[in-house]
């Protein structure tokens, strides 16, 4: 179904596989359109704060955590480097994480901030905390099959490499765009524009699939490329049945 890239996934963004089909590209969404977490944020920090000494109840840490993101500046774009983004995306999830607990009950404290903030990261650095949402397999095969170029455009962090890997979908995707690459994260014009010069298609030619917010995917069709949002579809294996696509 697809070739393995030729380096390793610790450097895959922006990486080509050597073989891939020659038709059109869609890009798709990770996390909420492939992947989606195991448990609620809430119940996730709830259990790694008890282990550091900090005990919350789980629905108001999640409470607080949406909150919290709805207002948070994109990650990992910071820095003249890959080192240093992804340093910055590690900064970034860590003050998140200080605004969540800080808004569930500023008077709340960690002995080690620092360490409990580091083990909360790698959580979700290990594929047992996400799961793939329903009929994302059959779907990439088929748009394989059907000779479609993948990518993934995502705001997430590194460590969705390690996370494709496990779920054994990083080698169906030609592309693989994160913020702490190049610096870029969606809706920006130049992250699409290098998107379709990387996959040899006018940006015209692009579609993009996902269940980001409604400003970004206006925003992300305003530059030319055919929007679908999955809130309308349900499920991302509804997506074999647009006409355009079959």
């Amino acid at each position: 179904m697809g070739s393995t890239p030729d380096r390793a996934p610790s450097a895959a963004p922006g990486l080509r596989p050597r073989d891939h089909p020659s038709g059109q590209a869609i890009c798709l969404d990770a996390t909420g359109t492939l992947i989606e977490t195991s448990e609620s944020v809430g119940e996730v920090y709830h259990r790694v704060a008890l282990a550091h000494g900090v005990d919350l109840p789980a629905w108001r840490l999640d409470d607080a955590f949406r909150r919290v993101i709805l207002r948070a500046p994109p990650r990992g774009l910071a820095g003249n480097s890959r080192l240093e983004r992804r340093q910055h995306e590690m900064d970034w999830w860590s003050e998140r994480v200080r605004q969540t607990f800080q808004a569930t009950d500023s008077t709340a404290r960690f002995d080690d901030f620092a360490a409990f903030a580091s083990a909360l990261f790698d959580t979700y650095r290990d594929p047992t905390a996400w799961r793939i949402r329903d009929g994302v397999a059959r779907t990439l095969a088929t748009l394989r099959r059907r000779e479609f170029r993948l990518a993934l455009v995502s705001n997430f962090d590194h460590r969705l490499l390690e996370i494709l890997e496990a779920f054994d979908l990083f080698h169906l995707f030609c592309l693989i765009e994160i913020p702490s690459e190049h610096g870029w994260a969606k809706p920006d014009p130049a992250l699409f524009e290098s998107v379709a010069e990387r996959l040899e298609q006018p940006i015209e030619a692009l579609w993009y699939v996902g269940d980001d917010a409604p400003e970004t995917l206006a925003a992300i069709a305003r530059l030319g490329v055919r929007v679908v949002d999955l809130r309308r579809l349900g499920r991302l294996d509804a997506l074999l049945e647009v006409p355009e696509l079959r």
